[in-house]
């Protein structure tokens, strides 16, 4: 893991280091970071700097740093790693994610989908519980919005599983899962992007003080 950073010019505060408003003192968080432009509308949003970013990247975080070089950068796994310790302890004013989306997308077409990668945007909820964000927002494919279990993919003529290499099983044959073309449950679409959503809107409207 590496970590660059340098002071932002526009660093509004009192002559005392003290924030004028309770929110002033709030950050702006930047995962999946990189060369797309997200941090520069988030900071043109709330008029404030992106203070915290990651990605496992390098070049990426180099990407980034060359646009925010007043952010602590940290490439590394978006998993790894503690929320208060990253921020350093101050409160976050808004998460921002903008994951993988190619297990997502319509542009996969046929192709087959990883788990590990379609559950990228399971690390909202782990900063939405450690830092109770006022704003969770999320940049991805419209396709996200059918997220749901993965299911193996069968030959239509057969009904046997169909595998990576584009073989089918062998009658009786037990394929592991890693050699498996997996595709979305077409029977559950949306069922995870809603569970995410309401699980991380639960920590978010509590930290706001609305129940």
């Amino acid at each position: 893991m590496s970590i660059h950073q340098r002071s932002h010019p526009f660093d509004f505060k009192t002559q005392y280091r003290l924030g004028f408003d309770p929110q002033d003192d709030e950050i702006v968080v930047d995962f999946f970071c990189g060369g797309g432009g997200a941090g520069t509308r988030l900071e043109m949003g709330p008029g404030r700097p992106v203070s915290v970013a990651k990605n496992h990247s390098p070049a990426a975080i180099a990407m980034h740093t060359a646009n925010h070089p007043h952010a602590r950068h940290f490439t590394t796994d978006v998993f790894a790693g503690d929320p208060d310790e990253e921020c350093q302890g101050r409160a976050v004013g808004w998460f921002h994610m903008s994951p993988d989306c190619t297990h997502h997308s319509q542009a996969a077409g046929g192709q087959p989908r990883k788990r590990e990668i379609r559950n990228l945007s399971w690390i909202g909820l782990k900063w939405a519980g450690k830092k109770r964000p006022r704003v969770i927002s999320l940049e991805n494919v419209k396709q996200i919005l059918q997220w749901s279990r993965l299911i193996v993919k069968r030959n239509k003529a057969t009904g046997r599983v169909m595998k990576l290499d584009g073989t089918v099983a062998a009658p009786g044959e037990r394929v592991p899962v890693q050699q498996q073309f997996l595709i979305p449950d077409p029977k559950r679409k949306g069922t995870t992007w809603r569970r995410l959503r309401s699980c991380s809107r639960k920590w978010v409207t509590k930290s706001n003080g609305e129940y």
